[in-house]
């Protein structure tokens, strides 16, 4: 497989919104036609390729040539949980800053709800009790229009980022953290020497946590 390059990153970030934009024209048609888990599935799949363009077009700003990150880059574009947080992560972008907190908690919950709801929108199941699970008994119909509703909302801010802008540009330590596993950096963060040394770094105006992380791993392994 070729090497992740600037040029398919940014290419990919334009097909992505481009797709998400086609498949929320179709959720939208099925939704005035009363197909409310066929509606529900394509506005979750609009959202996740608004996730896919973000993921690309943040990634291309990252240090390509390490195939750590090369690879934390290709397992995000394919992990459905990743695309949904960073269709979200754009739209959080542009939230003014006094209703952050109660955006991100929103965001926790949809997140979540949509996970849960994506597969059994659109496929039949057997349940554990012996019934058979189909689509259309799943999905409400006001749950079908709130998750249209709330990718064009995802769609709209990230087409007015992404085109618009040029990717952040990642130093090492947001390479490192990029890279590392939920249990890696909880291991980080416990242990004992942690606390004090990033306590010590805030105390002079060193704020970031990424970084923090970063020149910890580096300071132990001297």
């Amino acid at each position: 497989m070729k090497d992740i390059s600037v040029v398919s990153l940014t290419t990919l970030a334009a097909e992505a919104l481009a797709n998400a934009e086609a498949l929320l024209h179709e959720a939208s048609t099925l939704l005035s036609a009363n197909h409310y888990a066929r509606a529900y599935f394509l506005a979750v799949a609009s959202i996740e390729e608004v996730g896919k363009a973000a993921i690309a077009f943040n990634a291309a700003g990252r240090n390509l040539s390490d195939q750590k990150v090369a690879k934390a880059i290709r397992n995000k574009l394919l992990d459905h949980k990743s695309k949904i947080i960073s269709a979200f992560a754009s739209s959080l972008h542009l939230t003014n800053k006094k209703n952050l907190s109660e955006a991100i908690e929103a965001t926790m919950g949809l997140i979540s709800d949509l996970r849960r709801g994506r597969e059994p929108s659109m496929y039949t199941e057997i349940l554990m009790d012996g019934s058979v699970r189909k689509p259309s008994e799943i999905v409400r119909p006001v749950a079908a229009r709130d998750t249209v509703r709330l990718a064009q909302h995802c769609l709209i801010r990230a087409q007015s980022y992404i085109p618009n802008s040029q990717p952040p540009r990642a130093s090492a330590a947001n390479d490192f953290f990029y890279t590392q596993s939920t249990a890696k950096l909880q291991e980080i963060m416990g242990q004992e020497q942690f606390s004090g040394f990033y306590t010590d770094r805030i105390d002079v105006g060193l704020h970031d946590l990424e970084e923090a992380i970063y020149a910890f791993v580096n300071r132990s392994a001297d």
